[in-house]
């Protein structure tokens, strides 16, 4: 441990509470680092199943609109035009505001 060149010496009880606090703090590091490498590996595993989730989905849309192409159709003809009178039901709505 080095010193400063005027610095007093430290008495026993002060180098106790001194490494007890260094010991703390590092202590406080370690959990931090923990947390945060859990942290990771968490966002990673949950981001891997959503994708693997929504693969999933659109591989089983696809196969649907390949079996009901007809049916699939009218049924985006009718989701666009909801869509359409919902967005212009909020654009009067807005503009008498």
């Amino acid at each position: 441990m080095d010193t400063l060149p005027n610095a007093k010496p430290q008495t026993p009880g002060e180098n106790t509470a001194s490494e007890h606090a260094r010991r703390s703090v590092e202590e406080a590091r370690a959990g931090a680092e923990a947390l945060t490498t859990q942290g990771s590996e968490a966002l990673r595993n949950n981001a891997a199943r959503a994708r693997e989730a929504i693969t999933h989905k659109t591989d089983q849309a696809a196969e649907y609109v390949q079996a009901q192409p007809l049916k699939s159709l009218l049924i985006a003809a009718a989701a666009g035009a909801t869509i359409a009178l919902l967005a212009g039901a909020l654009g009067k709505h807005q503009t008498h505001n």
